[in-house]
């Protein structure tokens, strides 16, 4: 019982440093964006994509949801 306890909590706290991490990321990506539009750059899909410093697919994708969401408020 007590292993599974502790077993449990590990877990729980793997699960929130996720995210928390997964919330930095699409912070990045919003912090892009805000440059990216200082910036004047038209830009393309091409460039918007070279920004994005992240390889794996999960997190490219909290990048990309981070910047758009600034896209769509500023």
């Amino acid at each position: 019982m007590q292993k599974t306890m502790q077993m449990n909590a590990q877990e729980n706290m793997m699960e929130s440093d996720a995210g928390f991490r997964m919330s930095r990321i699409r912070a990045e990506g919003w912090k892009a964006a805000q440059a990216y539009l200082v910036s004047g750059d038209p830009g393309d899909g091409k460039k918007i994509a070279a920004l994005n410093p992240y390889r794996a697919e999960l997190e490219r994708k909290q990048w990309y949801t981070g910047f758009n969401s600034a896209l769509e408020r500023l």
